[in-house]
């Protein structure tokens, strides 16, 4: 597709949308990337995508939907055309004792999200503190930790159709949720969301706080005999910073820049209970979890698979896997994306070869 006509010097500050040349990609990963021309979206109105150069521009399959980058693996480190929403409003959209929904502008940082909404004391995202990336792109692998999934409380999605060229509005129930899994994912190239609404709780759920992950009953614990309170009076705010402690003793600090990553690169594989059962035969250590909605299945550990295969731990010069925990993969600096990418199939490989499971990445990966 052609560059666009107008330039963005012609449409003044404030502009709801401007066109970049040759604009470094940000990623977590801090790979190299450019896009030769990208639009940035600082409004979502539908008015806008109704604008020809707009819709024409999202209709090209070589535009690259970009958010945070957290999600995203540039083996390739020049593309065509990218597209990135900027607007990072929200604001409430209904309200009353039991619960509040908000609607939230796809350039939000998930995080700040976070913190935001557990400081008001709404219970529902603070299991989510310090996952990299943007709202927009949230809702695309359903995002998840700790027991909690962003499905669980996604009202609604509001995404332009790249194939019948307009703005719709899709229920939780239409975005077709699944264990890091979502209709955005399983059809790559055709969305691109612009809005989220979520349902968040002003009082604590069921079984408030959920404690069955490694380390949370033990921060629990500490925070409770710190407090002088019992675990169920913790507040979303707490739990945000509990959860952020945990994560950060793990995972590198993805605001810090070098050593990137993306968090967990590979999904936890899920599989039948006969498959689990006969691993389970030969290493008894094996962690086995329940996968909710899956009856017959359970969900393995891949960061425990790729240990058992030696790779925790491991450096081949810019890149290599954290010593804290297998399931992340660093990118140290001076590599590029075929270097990363070599690393990942070789440790796939490894857990295949063993295990007889085949890993599948997190994040998109961009060839």
């Amino acid at each position: 597709m052609k560059g666009p006509r107008a330039a963005t010097s012609d449409m003044g500050h404030g502009a709801p949308y401007e066109w970049q040349r040759d604009l470094p990609v940000g990623n977590t990963l801090h790979l190299p990337a450019r896009a030769q021309c990208t639009l940035v979206l600082h409004q979502t109105d539908r008015s806008l995508f109704e604008r020809k150069e707009i819709a024409d521009w999202l209709a090209d399959r070589e535009t690259l939907v970009v958010g945070g980058g957290s999600n995203l693996v540039f083996v390739t480190p020049v593309i065509l055309q990218s597209i990135h929403v900027d607007a990072a409003g929200w604001w409430i959209d209904r309200e009353d004792h039991k619960s509040v929904d908000i609607v939230v502008e796809a350039g939000k940082g998930l995080d700040e999200l976070v913190r935001e909404t557990a400081g008001r004391g709404w219970f529902g995202m603070e299991a989510l503190a310090e996952i990299p990336g943007s709202v927009g792109a949230a809702p695309v692998q359903n995002v998840g930790a700790y027991g909690t999934e962003i499905a669980e409380h996604v009202r609604w999605v509001e995404a332009f159709d790249r194939d019948e060229q307009g703005v719709v509005r899709l229920t939780a129930r239409e975005c077709e949720f699944g264990y890091r899994q979502s209709r955005f994912k399983r059809e790559p190239g055709r969305w691109l969301i612009v809005r989220v609404s979520l349902r968040l709780g002003k009082q604590p759920p069921e079984h408030w706080p959920k404690t069955r992950y490694p380390g949370v009953d033990e921060a629990l614990a500490e925070w409770s005999e710190r407090s002088g309170q019992p675990p169920s009076a913790i507040g979303p705010d707490a739990f945000a910073d509990l959860i952020t402690a945990i994560r950060r003793r793990k995972l590198p600090d993805w605001r810090q820049g070098l050593p990137g990553s993306v968090g967990s690169f590979f999904q936890n594989p899920v599989v039948s209970i006969a498959k689990a059962d006969h691993l389970a035969s030969r290493w008894p250590a094996m962690p086995r979890f329940p996968a909710p909605g899956l009856d017959g299945r359970v969900k393995l550990s891949a960061g425990w698979l790729i240990e058992q295969c030696g790779w925790k731990g491991y450096r081949d010069d810019g890149v290599g896997v954290s010593p804290n925990h297998a399931l992340v993969l660093m990118h140290y600096g001076g590599a590029d994306g075929q270097d990363f990418w070599s690393l990942a199939r070789r440790i796939r490989g490894s857990v295949e070869r063993r295990f007889g499971i085949i890993l599948e990445p997190e994040p998109r990966i961009v060839e």
